[in-house]
């Protein structure tokens, strides 16, 4: 089953390789799929549901609050903005059929990204205050778990062809060499356990 984030995104990249201009929901788009979810919540306005958190050993309650301790929280809290932002985006640009890649492996790609992120994040291994590249994070986060090389360039390889499918550029010879290398690096994801849920 697809989590909520899989999908939205995964239709924005579907967007995004058919060639449609998206600089209409640029920022939002950037924002969750970098996984800034106060900024998306901030540029969607919805409610921000009511949650109870039990964090260092205290519990809070708390309404519409924006912020959050680990990414996952983030991740939940959008959840209506995610909601929203797709049926706007669907409105827009219709539905999408790809014939290069499947809707699995389009919501595969979105995971790819996110969870490096989120574990990176979740793991304290990123300075916050500044962006850092996925190119980067991820041999800073193969080196926490003690990933060995040979599989943290399988990692890069599945990056090449995420950017691929971003930018609708060729990075492979064809969509099919960079789908398989693709499944081969998500593969190393499961194997480590790296994935949102």
């Amino acid at each position: 089953m697809k989590t909520l984030i899989e999908h939205v995104v995964g239709y924005m990249l579907k967007v995004i390789k058919s060639g449609i201009n998206i600089k209409k929901n640029t920022k939002e788009f950037n924002a969750i799929k970098h996984g800034d979810y106060k900024c998306f919540m901030k540029l969607i306005r919805t409610p921000i549901p009511f949650m109870v958190k039990y964090v260092s050993g205290k519990i809070t309650a708390e309404e519409n609050n924006p912020n959050y301790d680990c990414d996952f929280e983030g991740l939940l809290k959008s959840g209506s903005a995610l909601k929203l932002f797709y049926k706007k985006c669907f409105n827009h640009y219709g539905n999408i059929i790809d014939s290069d890649i499947s809707d699995d492996n389009f919501a595969k790609l979105v995971t790819f990204e996110i969870a490096i992120r989120m574990h990176a994040n979740n793991n304290l291994l990123l300075n916050k205050s500044v962006r850092t590249d996925l190119v980067d994070i991820i041999p800073i986060l193969c080196k926490h778990k003690n990933i060995p090389s040979n599989e943290v360039e399988i990692l890069q390889k599945g990056r090449i062809f995420l950017n691929m499918v971003k930018h609708n550029k060729a990075q492979f010879s064809s969509w099919q060499i960079g789908i398989e290398n693709f499944e081969k690096s998500y593969h190393i994801l499961e194997k480590y356990s790296i994935l949102i849920v």
